[in-house]
């Protein structure tokens, strides 16, 4: 695929915007939250996640957010530089701590619970956003999840939008609904808003769905083109990935591997498509590529400095046990 399509500075870094968190996550199975024990902490947050994972594939990366001075705000600037991203343009401010989340998990899956009311991440704000991040980069990434924090963070994710426009960056949103996102229509016109700006998206095929009213896959997938997007990556959990570039629509089988936990397999499949992107994949690679990184994500725990693959295990998963890739075109896919 032509770099040139997506970004004015194909070489340019790929950024990330959003809330950084520290995860607390139960050292020994089926402990609970309310339990006393041992837990493991980690960085995390759906952004930094991203990230870390685009710096593992390979890519230069910066990201963009806003930290104490607290120990845990130094625990996770330390953990993304480890992990060799930029954080030059990371804001540091007196306002407060780093948000925390603590995660067990039961027989229905993960549940999170967050302590991050007023978060230092939370306050980023448009007026932290420099021009000087954005002028040479190749992408900026953010969750939708952020457009619903509060309004300070509506406020830089509209200005990342427009600065990207600028500087002819390509917008990468994953919608990453959550239900406050749809919960009352101005929630919903700011998720399809970000949407229809965006060159690059990550949902899933039900929130390819929500976003859309659609049912099917090549429903879905026409739908969100009509939209604006150029480039449209779904994952579908067992069943594997969509991807869609111009009129070529690349189906993706699910990779076999061991779930151990599915923390961040979203983020790293995104940022892997943009790392993709950026090195000008063609679509049935890159839809490898996706899905390969997707999948040994979710194979440990945690995420950060814990379970990101790296670009070495993704190529050699790709080349001992490919997944099984299809062609169509988005005029014939059902």
């Amino acid at each position: 695929m032509d770099k040139e399509v997506l970004s004015a500075n194909p070489e340019g870094k790929i950024l990330a915007i959003g809330e950084l968190l520290v995860d607390l996550i139960p050292a020994r199975e089926q402990m609970r939250i309310e339990d006393t024990g041992p837990v493991l902490k980690t960085a995390s947050g759906s952004a930094g996640i991203f990230a870390c994972a685009a710096a593992r594939l390979g890519a230069p990366v910066g990201f963009i957010g806003k930290v104490g001075r607290d120990p845990l705000s130094r625990m996770v600037t330390f953990a993304i530089q480890k992990e060799n991203v930029d954080t030059q343009c990371l804001a540091v401010s007196d306002e407060g701590q780093i948000g925390l989340a603590f995660l067990e998990y039961t027989e229905n899956g993960r549940n999170y619970q967050y302590y991050r009311t007023d978060s230092v991440g939370s306050r980023l704000c448009a007026g932290d956003l420099k021009d000087s991040c954005f002028a040479k980069a190749f992408a900026v990434h953010f969750p939708g999840m952020l457009l619903e924090l509060n309004e300070s963070m509506r406020g830089a994710c509209r200005r990342a939008a427009e600065l990207a426009k600028k500087y002819g960056v390509a917008l990468s949103f994953d919608p990453n609904i959550r239900q406050e996102m749809i919960r009352d229509e101005q929630a919903r016109k700011r998720l399809m808003d970000m949407v229809s700006r965006a060159d690059i998206i990550a949902p899933t095929l039900e929130e390819g769905r929500k976003i859309t009213g659609k049912n099917s896959l090549g429903d879905v997938l026409r739908a969100l083109r009509a939209l604006g997007p150029r480039v449209i990556a779904l994952t579908m959990d067992r069943d594997g990935a969509a991807l869609c570039v111009g009129e070529k629509v690349i189906l993706a089988d699910a990779a076999s591997v061991q779930e151990a936990d599915p923390t961040g397999a979203g983020d790293t499949f995104a940022a892997a498509l943009c790392v993709g992107l950026r090195e000008g994949m063609e679509p049935k690679r890159l839809a490898m590529f996706c899905n390969t990184a997707g999948a040994l994500a979710v194979t440990k725990r945690g995420a950060i400095g814990t379970a990101l693959p790296s670009r070495a295990e993704v190529d050699e998963m790709m080349q001992a046990n490919p997944c099984r890739i299809r062609e169509t075109t988005l005029p014939q896919i059902g």
